[in-house]
């Protein structure tokens, strides 16, 4: 079953090999505050949680997606590159046409267009590829948009678990915790 998928998802978005490796993220924010980022890693058909990351976006005000995801790929790819940190085979990001552009100018600007990138959105559950204008529409029933919901979701989860954890603490933070002593 698992070659099954994988065969499916090269097919699909038309990768150079299979994607033993997929490293997916999301941005979760609420009206630009404790904006943060997931990723997950999916490998060979499990997902790989010692290799999840999450980070706070630092240089992006208010509510930018775009920018958060061009952040977090930067950040991630540019520490893969300075530890020569094995890449992934496909990079899968939450969102639409507008993620993918981000990911893309992210991944060019470090010298790494040529690792797989594909978006999925889930209003329609369209995936868009830097090769194609018009998203792929695939076949609900297929293995490998099955793979591509699983792995998105769990990114968006950890990535909403996260926020919520940061909105938590800042809720119940006072200006006595910053006094030294108190």
């Amino acid at each position: 079953r698992q070659q099954v998928v994988l065969e499916d998802l090269r097919r699909a978005l038309s990768l150079p090999e299979l994607p033993h490796r997929i490293e997916a993220f999301d941005i979760s924010t609420i009206q630009g505050h404790e904006t943060v980022a997931s990723m997950v890693v999916w490998q060979d058909g499990d997902m790989k949680r010692d290799d999840y990351k999450r980070y706070k976006i630092r240089t992006v005000v208010g509510t930018d997606d775009f920018a958060s995801m061009q952040e977090v790929l930067t950040r991630r790819y540019g520490k893969a590159l300075e530890t020569d940190g094995a890449l992934p085979d496909l990079i899968l990001l939450d969102g639409g046409r507008g993620q993918l552009n981000a990911g893309i100018k992210a991944l060019e600007a470090l010298g790494l267009d040529y690792v797989p990138i594909a978006s999925l959105a889930k209003r329609a559950e369209e995936v868009y590829v830097p090769e194609r204008l018009q998203p792929l529409v695939l076949d609900m029933g297929s293995p490998a948009l099955q793979a591509l919901q699983r792995i998105r979701d769990e990114a968006h989860r950890f990535a909403i678990t996260y926020h919520k954890k940061l909105r938590q603490r800042r809720a119940i933070a006072s200006v006595l915790d910053q006094i030294p002593g108190v």
